[in-house]
């Protein structure tokens, strides 16, 4: 025991042992994950892209459920992917989506 404890002080000595260095994260946050419904959701808002569509024709359009769409439509937003209008036709608190071309 006392030679793994001399060997583990000796690396550490000779900087061989780099406890600073950042853990390596295989989902890193921001990013858009091959097969997650908010990359369906974007290819579906893409290919139509100069439509405004409502909630139930993304969910229609992707065969996702309503809380992963509300979850993509949520990101996307936040990064600025997509713009969004109040429904005129109903309530102004239901919303129409589209994907935004200009950043």
């Amino acid at each position: 025991m006392e030679w793994i404890t001399n060997q583990i002080l000796a690396a550490s000595n000779r900087g061989g042992l780099n406890i600073d260095a950042p853990r390596y994260n295989p989902r890193p946050a921001g990013e858009i994950r091959d097969g997650s419904a908010t990359q369906a959701v974007l290819v579906f808002l893409q290919a139509r892209a100069r439509l405004f569509h409502t909630h139930r024709q993304i969910v229609h359009g992707t065969a996702r459920t309503d809380k992963a769409v509300n979850w993509a439509m949520l990101f996307l937003r936040s990064q600025n992917l997509v713009e969004c209008v109040p429904d005129e036709s109903r309530n102004p608190r239901y919303l129409r989506y589209r994907y935004r071309s200009e950043k």
